[in-house]
């Protein structure tokens, strides 16, 4: 699989109001797809990509680059985990480690990944 199929399925199976909740969490779901907007913090300038909620109040944003690279990751021998986001996205895994199983959790609802032992793999 690469990076088309992978985006492919994330935009067929994920919508907003899909619910990408970890085992360990709770109100995390998909607000929205779309515009991210600006963000000078994250260096994020009219990218698009999905909006998702993190408890009641407050929201993170994933731009598609950003799966881009993680989706990489997931293709390795060795998966996707929060080393990976913590090494690659140092600034928002510091503001909200949720991105970690945010991210994890929707390549699990676009079905290309499964959680194992705090890992995502990829489904073959």
């Amino acid at each position: 699989m690469d990076w088309q199929d992978a985006q492919n399925k994330i935009r067929t199976h994920v919508r907003a109001g899909t619910d990408v909740n970890s085992p360990d969490s709770t109100y995390r779901c998909v607000q929205s797809i779309g515009s991210l907007g600006n963000s000078e913090r994250y260096g994020y300038h009219n990218e698009r990509g999905l909006v998702v909620s993190i408890g009641k109040t407050n929201k993170v944003k994933i731009p598609w680059s950003m799966l881009e690279v993680c989706f990489a990751q997931l293709c390795s021998p060795f998966g996707y985990d929060g080393s990976f986001f913590r090494e690659q996205f140092p600034l928002q895994a510091r503001d909200h480690p949720c991105h970690i199983h945010v991210i994890g959790q929707i390549f699990v609802a676009a079905g290309i990944a499964r959680l194992e032992e705090g890992r995502y793999l990829l489904v073959e």
